[in-house]
């Protein structure tokens, strides 16, 4: 199992081993520590763990590459050893997020606080690497801004089986030969159809978000929840031009997911949703019924 961590302190090798053997509950003996640029001629390569360190410029200041086989009994996860990791030399560490994307990485500290953060990189020969944002306070990085971060929220998959079946009914419909005024000769959906069921899919992945307590951050901007909410509102103005069997079908669908969302919010006039989003309660009041709803438990 390997683990790639990043500290904002530069910690001496025999720091770094004595860290790993506690954390990893093997001797000292067993943990083989070096400069990924140094002399690889006087390693320890029969050690249970290795772990190649690499210095760096800005907010990080050193990178750790660690393996370790399946013949340690004691392997845990990478959020697990982090947070020993940092606990046991008093440092900050980070380890990558599961999404695909660059700058996202999970943070440990000392004080058993684990946050996300946004972490720039540069492409020079020593690498730079800067803490631009975290979504808690870090007193060890003071420079950091304490924001959520969309990226995340965004990237994170929510699947959408309702508006998947819809769209594979729509396309059934096609297959079949069935008479739809919406598709082509051609079995395609047309832009109105494509649409709608993209919008649903937008108004579908915010019941799942809300239905899931916000995953995977807890946290969820409420510029997002207003386009989300837009969203819905887009569903309504192109369900008016489809024509029947489609037509019926999204009306089945959207009821599903009204009713959902219901449940998971409550009335309040806009109240919420005018003082997050800056936009006129006065105006919210003049659209639909969504509109008017707020999250149970504020996610921003």
């Amino acid at each position: 199992m390997t683990y790639n961590f990043l500290t904002v302190d530069r910690l001496p090798p025999s720091r770094i081993a004595a860290a790993l053997a506690a954390c990893l509950h093997v001797a000292f003996s067993e943990v083989d520590v070096a400069d990924a640029n140094g002399d690889q001629d006087e390693r320890n390569w029969d050690a249970l763990v290795l772990c190649d360190y690499s210095d760096t410029q800005g907010h990080v200041s050193q990178s750790l590459d660690i393996y370790i086989p399946d013949s340690v009994r004691h392997r845990p996860s990478e959020a697990e050893l982090a947070s020993a990791f940092s606990i046991a030399t008093n440092t900050v560490t980070l380890y990558p997020a599961e999404e695909q994307i660059p700058s996202a990485y999970w943070l440990a500290t000392p004080e058993q606080l684990v946050t996300r953060v946004r972490l720039l990189s540069s492409d020079d020969d020593v690498a730079s690497y800067f803490i631009d944002a975290a979504e808690a306070y870090i007193p060890q990085l003071p420079h950091a801004r304490t924001i959520q971060l969309p990226e995340i929220i965004r990237e994170y998959p929510v699947p959408t089986p309702a508006s998947l079946a819809l769209a594979m009914a729509v396309n059934s419909l096609a297959q079949t030969g069935e008479k739809v005024a919406e598709l082509s000769p051609r079995t395609e959906l047309t832009s109105a159809v494509d649409r709608a069921l993209a919008y649903l899919s937008e108004w579908e992945r915010l019941t799942r978000r809300m239905a899931s307590g916000w995953q995977p951050t807890g946290h969820y901007p409420a510029d997002m929840y207003h386009a989300a909410l837009q969203s819905r509102e887009h569903v309504d103005q192109l369900h008016i031009d489809l024509q029947e069997p489609i037509s019926g079908l999204l009306r089945e669908v959207l009821t599903q997911l009204d009713n959902e969302f219901k449940t998971l919010t409550q009335s309040d006039s806009g109240h919420e949703i005018a003082k997050a989003t800056g936009t006129p309660r006065l105006d919210l009041l003049k659209r639909s019924w969504w509109w008017q709803r707020r999250p149970i438990e504020l996610p921003w």
